[in-house]
């Protein structure tokens, strides 16, 4: 299970300069810093949205309609909106405008009002005292708390409570996207006039205090896609409402619940992180990469892996991490130690030419091996001391990636496998080896096996061996021959590039051993690597088929030949050249080989008319009664523009869909592309 940890790096009487991770990937990428942080939490609560191209826009402005929209989102109001549709309160806002249910509930909750004459303008921009004096309202202030002249004392009271940081204080001036997502995500943090904290009316129940781990986590019992948290009491884990955003990772902050236990939205504190190279470690605290000694106490909370004990139980355990993240609580003192993870490469074991070493060979720091730069353990240096530079070695990583043994190859040799790239193989532990490579046999893109042949030299074969054994996903067994633990799956399409999948991705019971092309085993005897033939669909690039011709030659001797093409979220690819029929402006998929030509296109089945409700969050879908999964890569079609979006965004866009799925419905299938309707 992967961890991602950022930084906060503002806290009150806290000032940090830091080196910090990189922030997960944000759901916009035209927004940043605290813009983006409120944008990501309003979008995870479901008030706010992006537009059709992906993007939030930031500087574009509002309409007092859609800040009336937002305000009662904001307000955990919108299931109540109903209630006040095809009502006429204001001459120019009809029962049947779009903005009527909004803009009709706000008023009767004395959130907004009109301009006097029976209008409200729903289309004039929303300024900022208007936007902040809804705000206000929001939090149960009225003009006897706040004062009779506006909106002077509405801005006032305003920056009092923080709600104008960010944002201009220019009652006049139109409030743009990036600044009404400021203003309402400060407004959730706020407490009302009554004393009580503003986000309890967006949720059932709340756990304060909690490190966002992961926002699509697997427990122990297997049950994956869950939200995960720590606190000082423990992990937890919890079902998503909808979707959380993956930038909010490594934050510590509220979890708001629903009444059904739902994780619903995560709303970030005021405390600080970073996180560390981890230089030395003690009882007494921790010594960085630069020298600093960081002092933590022995009752501070210490996150290792999936478990949670104390500084002063545990802090030897740290030693290997390559890193480590601090968590401060509000009076600057580290309360919460989170390692990174250290079981990554525990007992991989890598056969190759002893290339270099740092400083020396008596006291290596770090080696050279198959082109890839390894650090030594301290426990390592005694084994690899035996060797010179040269000599053909095998070395075993701990967790942490670090040579802790090495032996003569003669002694321990290990088959390496992996995907062929340019100049270097992706082995299927994740380390990528590098140098010159022979093998004319093989492609870019071929699960290969991989051998050092000399310093800097490695030769490939493709993995071409076929299997008359078949695979048990219930027993994990191919044939009677059990699977490893950590068994690397490939998938290919004929002898197209290969993709790597998760068994969990396999949605059959068995796979017959014609879907078997390859499978090698490790020194327990176990399976260890797996390549399979078109069981899941994940080797297809999926999209809109677009039919194109290359021609070439002279007179009688010209040629044309047919050429595919996919467009989906990432663009037009690139054409190949197909002697297979399909139909140009279809949904489908093609897999590509390593030689430039498309191997195979598939069509998917197409159901229509499917409406917002049978969606399961972003989970899954029923189709004619079937549950049917979706693939976390699915492409969502916005069939109006031809753009491409999210399906977050296009069930805000539209509430009919087609869905196209590859596979059998109750059985193997798998929804590809969704298209707006």
């Amino acid at each position: 299970m992967k961890r991602r940890f950022c930084a906060l790096l503002t806290a009150a009487g806290l000032c940090l300069t830091l080196a910090v991770l990189p922030a997960p990937a944000a759901a916009f990428s035209d927004v940043s810093g605290d813009t983006a942080e409120a944008v990501e939490v309003l979008y995870s609560l479901g008030i706010v949205s992006g537009y059709s191209d992906g993007a939030y826009h930031p500087e574009d402005g509002l309409t007092r309609a859609q800040f009336c929209k937002l305000a009662v989102l904001a307000e955990g109001h919108g299931d109540q909106v109903t209630g006040s549709a095809y009502r006429t309160l204001f001459s120019d806002v009809p029962g049947g405008h779009w903005a009527a249910p909004y803009i009709n509930l706000a008023y009767e909750e004395g959130l907004v009002s009109g301009y006097g004459n029976g209008t409200f303008g729903p289309d004039d921009a929303v300024t900022v005292g208007q936007a902040v004096t809804v705000v206000l309202h929001l939090l149960g202030y009225t003009t006897e708390d706040v004062g009779p002249f506006w909106p002077e004392d509405y801005m006032s009271l305003g920056e009092k409570l923080g709600l104008l940081d960010g944002i201009s204080t220019d009652p006049s001036h139109a409030l743009t996207r990036g600044e009404a997502a400021l203003l309402l995500c400060g407004l959730l943090s706020q407490t009302d006039k009554e004393g009580g904290d503003y986000f309890n009316r967006l949720c059932a129940s709340s756990v304060t205090g909690a490190v966002l781990l992961d926002v699509d986590a697997e427990a122990d019992d297997g049950t994956d896609g869950l939200v995960q948290i720590c606190t000082t009491q423990g992990l937890s884990y919890y079902e998503p409402e909808g979707t959380l955003s993956a930038a909010l990772v490594g934050r510590r902050g509220t979890l708001l619940l629903n009444k059904a236990g739902e994780a619903s939205g995560f709303l970030p504190d005021g405390t600080a992180s970073r996180t560390v190279a981890l230089s030395a470690v003690s009882a007494s605290g921790i010594t960085d990469s630069a020298g600093s000694f960081i002092s933590v106490s022995g009752s501070v909370s210490l996150l290792l892996d999936d478990s949670l004990a104390t500084y002063g139980e545990r802090w030897y355990d740290l030693e290997g991490r390559e890193t480590v993240t601090l968590y401060y609580n509000a009076g600057g003192k580290v309360d919460l130690v989170a390692a990174s993870q250290s079981t990554a490469y525990e007992g991989v074991t890598l056969t190759g030419y002893y290339e270099g070493v740092s400083p020396n060979a008596a006291a290596a720091d770090t080696i050279t091996l198959l082109g890839m730069e390894l650090p030594v353990a301290e426990e390592g240096q005694a084994s690899l001391s035996r060797f010179d530079v040269g000599e053909r070695i095998t070395v075993t990583l701990n967790g942490a990636g670090e040579v802790c043994s090495a032996v003569a190859a003669s002694e321990k040799q290990t088959e390496l496998y992996g995907v062929l790239g340019s100049g270097e193989v992706t082995l299927t532990c994740g380390l990528t080896a590098r140098g010159t490579i022979s093998g004319d046999s093989a492609q870019t893109g071929d699960l290969v096996k991989v051998t050092a042949t000399a310093m800097g030299r490695l030769s490939v074969t493709p993995a071409e061996k076929s299997s008359a054994l078949s695979l048990n996903l219930d027993k994990r067994t191919l044939g009677s021959i059990p699977l490893s633990d950590s068994v690397a799956v490939y998938e290919r399409v004929k002898d197209s590039m290969v993709v790597e999948i998760a068994l969990e991705d396999i949605l059959v019971s068995t796979v017959s051993a014609s879907k078997i092309d390859f499978y090698a085993t490790d020194a327990d005897g176990e399976v260890s690597v797996l390549l399979l033939d078109d069981v899941t669909g994940a080797a297809y690039t999926y999209g809109l088929l677009t039919a194109g011709e290359q021609s070439g030659g002279s007179g009688e001797l010209s040629y044309t030949n047919t050429t595919v093409s996919v467009e989906n979220s990432a663009g037009v690819g690139q054409s190949y050249l197909t002697g297979q029929t399909f139909r140009g402006g279809s949904m489908g998929g093609i897999a590509v080989s390593g030689a430039g030509k498309a191997v195979a296109v598939t069509s998917l089945t197409q159901s229509k008319g499917v409406s917002r409700s049978a969606f399961d969050g972003e989970e899954a879908v029923v189709v004619d009664g079937t549950r049917i999964p979706i693939s976390e890569d699915v492409q969502v079609y916005n069939a109006d523009n031809g753009g491409w979006l999210t399906l977050a965004q296009a069930k805000a866009y539209t509430d009919t869909f087609t869905v196209y799925y590859s596979g059998t419905p109750g059985t193997d299938a798998v929804v590809r592309v969704i298209a707006t309707q």
